[in-house]
């Protein structure tokens, strides 16, 4: 199967060496399929940190969550497979019990499934759960309007895809496929073991997030009123949203 995986990345140069591209490396990925997407003016920093045995290469792409998803979008030839990982992941991982996670090291395996099945009901995107607890894990596939978290998902390329939310991206991409496709496919027995937000150096940390998730809120909210819907914020103050089914 032909497909593709791209990372985009943003100030984590080393974290991005010692855990994605370690990890892909670890799980049987073809480095040749791997490809990192950075800021033009961060190159030569991550041409310097990373090992170069890990990945094809590394791309000169756009400044923003928004923007760097939106050119790898139009990098790719339109129908392309491919999937997109963020660069601070330690494994993908499984649901063994409602206390156990087991790492996933046939990666390869896992990605040609996934998009077989997602093909197979009509959607053209997949993606897992949004947490790490295997508590809240279930042995279930979810084909209903869903969030699909940005950490590792993979999906048909379309150039005609086009984000506009500058944050929560990854809500506004799954009602897109929604809209067009009437499905999704979301594994809820997989998921991705991270640092969690805020824990990693670099990414998001280093851009103005509350205002970010501010108005990226209020664009899905007045963009797609049928799908979106506020919930209570939490402590941090941060804007919550959840995905309905119109």
């Amino acid at each position: 199967m032909d497909y593709q995986i791209a990372i985009p990345s943003h100030k984590r140069s080393q974290t991005i060496n010692q855990r994605t591209l370690r990890y892909l490396a670890d799980a049987g990925i073809e480095r040749d399929r791997v490809r990192v997407f950075v800021a033009p003016e961060q190159l030569k920093t991550y041409l310097a940190d990373t090992d170069k045995g890990l990945y094809a290469e590394i791309i000169p792409s756009a400044l923003g969550i928004r923007e760097n998803h939106n050119f790898i979008t139009s990098y790719y030839p339109d129908g392309q497979l491919l999937v997109r990982a963020d660069d601070d992941l330690k494994h993908l991982a499984t649901k063994v019990n409602d206390k156990q996670l087991e790492p996933i090291m046939n990666l390869d395996e896992w990605i040609q499934a996934a998009f077989l099945q997602a093909l197979d009901l009509g959607a053209t995107i997949w993606g897992i759960y949004p947490i790490s607890n295997p508590f809240f894990m279930k042995q279930k596939l979810r084909t209903e309007l869903s969030f699909l978290i940005g950490q590792f998902f993979g999906s048909v390329n379309r150039h005609s895809e086009v984000l506009q939310a500058e944050i929560k991206e990854d809500y506004e991409r799954a009602i897109l496929r929604y809209i067009t496709d009437g499905a999704i496919l979301r594994m809820d027995f997989m998921c991705a073991v991270a640092g969690g937000v805020g824990k990693n150096a670099g990414g998001l940390q280093t851009m103005d997030r509350k205002a970010m998730n501010q108005r990226g809120t209020d664009y899905l909210l007045a963009t797609y009123p049928q799908y979106v819907k506020l919930k209570a914020a939490k402590g941090d103050g941060y804007p919550e949203i959840r995905l309905v089914n119109g």
